[in-house]
């Protein structure tokens, strides 16, 4: 893992910049200092990403990341779970899995997530991606514009470091992803990591999340990257004069015209 010997170094480092962190810049230097004191991102939505991910990318972490519990084992199953004593019992799980380090995942959740990876499995192409090719890599670099510490996981390296490969899930049509992929600053994420990576090219994996499970393969176009390296740059900027501190971060004032 280039310099980080485990996820949880490579995460609790800030002092390599990663995309992610270029995102709280982007709201705020208070809000990326925020994150950067213990502040984290926790919804359902990424939950299920990260259980996607870890299936297809790396099955071998998820008995250490994930517990599944099944709703039809609760102590009383004559009630539903907002009965009291299955609602204790849920809410011992969830302590277990907190102090374990893990997400608490409902049945239901795994066997779609399950089904999710079989179905991109199911494509000889995807399939040639998934079977030849490196999975979370993580790798620091210098970005020279700002001389800024930078680092990245990838998700999928291939060609020998030519491609990368970056799968997403969708709650939305496949066919809105290229408006979305602005929405969430794909477009940064992928310059940001091809110019890091050195790669010549990046691919994003979509799948929805709902049936019909619509697979798509998008690969960004020069004009797509153009504008997500222009925004990471500017970012790379706004950090290095705005959050380098807490108290630069704390009396920076937003000041734009509308």
């Amino acid at each position: 893992m280039d310099q980080f010997k485990s996820d949880e170094e490579y995460y609790g480092d800030w002092e390599y910049t990663t995309n992610s962190q270029l995102g709280y810049v982007k709201k705020s230097p208070a809000y990326y200092w925020k994150m950067r004191n213990g502040g984290k991102l926790d919804t359902p939505a990424l939950r299920f990403g990260a259980l996607v991910h870890t299936l297809i990318l790396e099955p071998e972490k998820f008995s250490e990341l994930f517990f599944v519990f099944d709703p039809d084992k609760r102590p009383d199953k004559d009630k539903g779970m907002t009965a009291k004593v299955n609602k204790e019992w849920k809410i011992a799980l969830e302590k277990d899995c907190k102090e374990g380090k893990k997400y608490l995942m409902a049945l239901k959740d795994y066997e779609l997530a399950l089904s999710l990876k079989r179905k991109l499995e199911s494509y000889p192409e995807i399939k040639n991606i998934l079977d030849n090719s490196e999975k979370e890599v993580a790798k620091t670099w210098i970005d020279f514009n700002t001389m800024s510490k930078c680092k990245g996981k990838a998700d999928i390296i291939v060609s020998g470091g030519d491609m990368l490969v970056d799968i997403k899930t969708t709650g939305k049509d496949v066919a809105d992803f290229k408006k979305s992929a602005y929405r969430y600053a794909y477009h940064r994420q992928a310059a940001f990591y091809m110019d890091g990576f050195g790669a010549k090219e990046f691919v994003f994996i979509v799948i929805e999340t709902n049936s019909p499970h619509q697979v798509g393969i998008f690969r960004c176009g020069e004009l797509f990257l153009e504008q997500g390296r222009q925004e990471y740059i500017e970012l790379l900027e706004k950090r290095q004069r705005y959050c380098d501190t807490f108290e630069k971060a704390s009396n920076h004032i937003i000041n734009e015209e509308l």
